[in-house]
């Protein structure tokens, strides 16, 4: 699974590149994949990051879920494992739906991000997100410098910083489809996914 997902990833993030946006259709078709092998039990519970001793110990949990003399029947645990996977993806897309609001990221980002965070289970994902956004602030840099617009973005961000305080309220980064500046945030969370894969 954690293969096949980072085919995923990998065409995430050359969509990102290539037409600076991640194609609904293939993030919608994911999700519901991963969604249906949640319910067949290809992805735990508590998400891909789960060892098999606290699989072992959750599974060990079944009987107090349930009525006390019934054993979870295999139906209720896909049920279990489909809802975890939702849980997860809906509470991810909750968190950073606010950053989109501020333009701040894609809507394609933060899908993938839901998606990432179902398959990985949440403490994985946090992780993920934090390299992501290291990885992302570094390919910032080099794009700033590399087209000496350093001085032009932070005078942009220090004038929008000042606009959120002056208003009292925050404001999005950046207005309508104006991609000045910007990096594809998909290759970040790819690189960040194969560390987490591969380490």
């Amino acid at each position: 699974m954690e293969y096949l997902f980072l085919v995923v990833c990998l065409t995430a993030a050359v969509m990102d590149l290539i037409w600076r946006r991640i194609a609904n259709i293939w993030l919608w078709s994911w999700f519901l994949t991963g969604l249906l092998l949640a319910g067949l039990g290809e992805i735990p519970i508590l998400g891909t990051e789960v060892s098999h001793t606290a699989s072992f110990l959750f599974r060990g949990m079944e009987n107090v879920i349930l009525l006390p003399s019934e054993k979870i029947s295999e139906y209720a645990w896909q049920i279990y494992g489909a809802l975890g996977y939702l849980a997860r993806s809906l509470t991810v897309f909750i968190l950073l739906h606010p950053l989109w609001n501020l333009r701040m990221i894609g809507a394609g980002d933060v899908k993938l991000c839901s998606i990432m965070a179902g398959v990985m289970g949440l403490q994985a994902f946090a992780g993920c997100i934090l390299f992501s956004l290291f990885f992302g602030s570094v390919l910032s840099m080099f794009y700033m410098v590399f087209t000496q617009s350093f001085l032009k973005r932070m005078t942009y961000f220090l004038a929008w910083f000042r606009q959120c305080i002056s208003c009292n309220r925050w404001i999005p980064y950046r207005k309508g489809k104006d991609m000045e500046g910007t990096i594809p945030f998909a290759p970040a969370l790819l690189a960040s996914y194969v560390m987490w894969y591969f380490f």
